[in-house]
C-alpha cells in the first residue's frame, strides 16, 4: 500500500505485487492507481473472492489461494492464477507442468464442488463479517477493529470504490497482549487455527507466527454460523478477558 505511491522508478519488466485486502491488517491498495504505471501488477485477492473485478483495472494477473475461500471447506490444497493475457497464461501453464505443480485429481474435484456454492457462501460470510465488525466496534471492548467495511478503516473509501463487498476476514486489536493471546482459546464457537475462508469461523493470534505483526492483533475468519451467535461469543469472551 505504501510503496505504490512512491513507485515512480518502476518500469517495464518490473512487477508490483499487492494483496487486496492485505494480510493481516486488511489494508486495501489502490489497484487502479498502481496499474497506471508501466510495471505489471499482480494482486493476491485471496481475502475477498468475488468481491473485486481486478482484471478490469488492467491487473496482469490475479491469484488466489484456492485452499482458502474458493475451497471453503478446509479440505483441499490449491492455487489459482487468472489472466486475460493468453501468452502469460501459456507461460504459467508451462511452468506449472515443468515444476510438477499440477493439482491432484481429488483436489480438483473438491474445488469444483466448492465453486458451485461459492457465491452463496461468500455472500453470507461477507454480510456476517460486516455485522460482526460493527458490533465489535460499537462494544468499546477493543482498542481497534480493522475491517474495510467500517467507515473508520483508513482505506474505506478505496475499498468502497474497488470492491462490491468487503470480505469475510477482519482483525481486532485487544487492549493488552495477554488478552490477544488468550482470546482465540477463550472463544467457544471460533476455532483457534491459522487458516481462513472456510465455513467454520477461526481466530488466530498472528504474532505467534509473525514477529512483525502487532502483539495486540487477532485475525478473525468468519464462517457460516449464525451471526448473532458469533457476536455473542466474541463479546462474552472479551468481557471475561477484561
Amino acid at each position: 500500500v505504501e510503496m505504490v505511491g512512491g513507485a515512480a522508478d518502476l518500469g517495464e519488466g518490473d512487477v508490483v505485487w499487492l494483496e487486496s485486502p492485505r494480510n493481516p491488517d486488511l489494508r486495501v491498495p489502490d489497484v487502479a492507481g498502481a496499474c497506471a504505471g508501466p510495471a505489471d501488477v499482480v494482486v493476491d485477492a485471496t481475502f475477498a473472492p468475488l468481491a473485486q473485478r481486478l482484471l478490469d483495472d488492467d491487473v496482469a494477473c490475479v491469484i488466489h489461494s484456492a485452499t482458502k475461500g474458493l475451497g471453503g471447506h478446509s479440505d483441499l490444497l490449491g492455487g489459482v492464477a487468472i489472466t486475460r493475457d493468453g501468452e502469460l497464461a501459456d507461460r504459467l501453464a508451462w511452468h506449472r507442468t515443468a515444476a510438477g505443480a499440477a493439482p491432484g485429481s481429488l483436489d480438483c474435484w473438491l474445488l469444483l464442488r466448492s465453486l458451485r456454492t461459492l457465491d452463496v457462501r461468500v455472500t453470507r460470510q461477507n454480510a456476517t463479517a460486516q455485522r460482526v465488525a460493527e458490533a465489535l466496534e460499537a462494544s468499546g471492548l477493543l482498542q481497534r477493529v480493522l475491517y474495510p467495511g467500517l467507515a473508520s478503516h483508513p482505506d474505506h473509501a478505496v475499498a468502497t470504490r474497488q470492491m462490491t463487498s468487503y470480505g469475510s476476514i477482519l482483525a481486532v486489536e485487544c487492549r493488552s497482549e495477554a488478552a490477544a493471546r488468550a482470546l482465540p482459546e477463550t472463544l467457544a464457537l471460533f476455532r483457534s487455527a491459522t487458516s481462513l475462508g472456510g465455513v467454520e469461523s477461526l481466530a488466530e493470534w498472528r504474532r505467534k507466527y509473525d514477529d512483525a505483526v502487532s502483539p495486540l492483533l487477532v485475525r478473525l475468519s468468519i464462517g457460516l454460523e449464525d451471526p448473532d451467535d458469533l457476536i455473542d461469543d466474541l463479546l462474552s469472551a472479551l468481557r471475561r478477558l477484561e
